[in-house]
């Protein structure tokens, strides 16, 4: 049942976020003046007034810095806006610090997660607030799937046989992944449960080094979403088995979906800003105008594309009922995989 009701909410969440792209304003050209002002009788007619600083709670260089730097240039292209990325680490730290921080509420600070992961966080216990309620999301920019791929000399061509093997030999296979006892351990398991596999979950501090894990022999599988594996399999450093979409990817036609291979199962994940609850109502009311015609562009899609991303815009009012949703979900799934401890 939850997983014929995540397929439907997300065919759902689909149908809306096209609609709203296409419905998205047009975009005037950047005049260096600080950007176009917004439509009469909307958001703030003096935002920006100094550069805008985005925490991204991960390292430079993984997927989310990847989408916050090709987002922050398109907004500097359109709009004349300076943007600055601050990489920390430690995301349910630094989810805890932007939102214990009255000074995060100036408008000018804002913050990158995604709900499902802030959901997760609180059934695992990394998170004892329900953050993901809490937060104003200015809009998703991506949904990135899940990737499953292994080194290009891995003896395993596909999916059906890296399983095969994993149940012949339960835990013997080195399954590297960023983060313990989250959002990408969960997901793994369940998968592994669905599959009825078993492997040795390792996790690393972020996506480069997992990937080089696996590249490097050290680890035999390499579970990432899209855009963590695009270059490496594009350049025949890696080979991709299998991914979390609905459909298969159009960078990627020969890789099959996980429901191609008997798992039903879609996983992946949504990128956004987030703003402080407490921010004024007419700056969030700019950046999600601004943000929304952003990912509308052409320029933008295509630049995510590149990336192996793909763009997927929600509101604000979405994005709360997509982490409640996903709150349900994981709660599910952690209480099935504890249910012996």
């Amino acid at each position: 049942m939850m997983k014929k009701t995540l397929a439907w909410f997300l065919a759902l969440i689909l149908t809306l976020s096209l609609a709203a792209c296409g419905a998205g304003p047009s975009n005037e050209p950047a005049d260096g003046t600080g950007g176009s002002a917004p439509a009469s009788g909307s958001g703030d007619a003096g935002y920006p007034e100094k550069a805008i600083t985005v925490i991204v709670p991960f390292s430079a260089g993984g997927e989310h810095d990847l989408t916050a730097r090709t987002i922050a240039t398109r907004l500097q292209e359109m709009y004349g806006w300076t943007i600055v990325i601050q990489n920390t680490s430690g995301d349910s730290a630094a989810t805890i610090e932007y939102m214990k921080d009255k000074g995060s509420a100036d408008g000018y600070t804002l913050f990158m997660h995604s709900p499902e992961v802030m959901a997760s966080g609180l059934v695992s216990g990394q998170l004892t607030e329900d953050y993901y309620k809490q937060f104003t999301y200015l809009g998703c920019f991506v949904y990135d799937p899940l990737c499953i791929s292994v080194a290009a000399d891995s003896p395993f061509q596909t999916i059906e046989e890296l399983f095969e093997y994993a149940k012949a030999h339960p835990g013997e296979l080195n399954w590297a992944c960023v983060g313990a006892g989250g959002f990408n351990q969960m997901n793994s398991e369940n998968l592994w449960a669905v599959a009825g596999v078993s492997f040795n979950y390792v996790p690393y501090d972020d996506a480069s080094k997992s990937r080089a894990a696996v590249m490097g022999g050290h680890a035999d599988v390499f579970c990432s979403f899209a855009s963590g594996a695009k270059s490496s399999i594009d350049n025949g450093e890696l080979k991709a088995l299998a991914v979390g979409a609905a459909e298969r990817l159009e960078f990627w036609p020969d890789v099959p979906t996980l429901a191609e291979v008997g798992c039903d199962l879609q996983v992946g994940l949504t990128r956004c800003w987030d703003i402080h609850p407490d921010a004024p109502q007419e700056i969030k009311d700019t950046l999600t105008e601004k943000f929304e015609a952003c990912v509308a562009d052409p320029e933008t899609q295509a630049r995510l594309l590149e990336l192996g991303q793909s763009p997927f815009w929600m509101t604000d009012q979405e994005m709360h009922e997509y982490g409640e949703y996903y709150y349900g979900v994981y709660q599910e799934i952690y209480a099935r995989l504890h249910e012996n401890d």
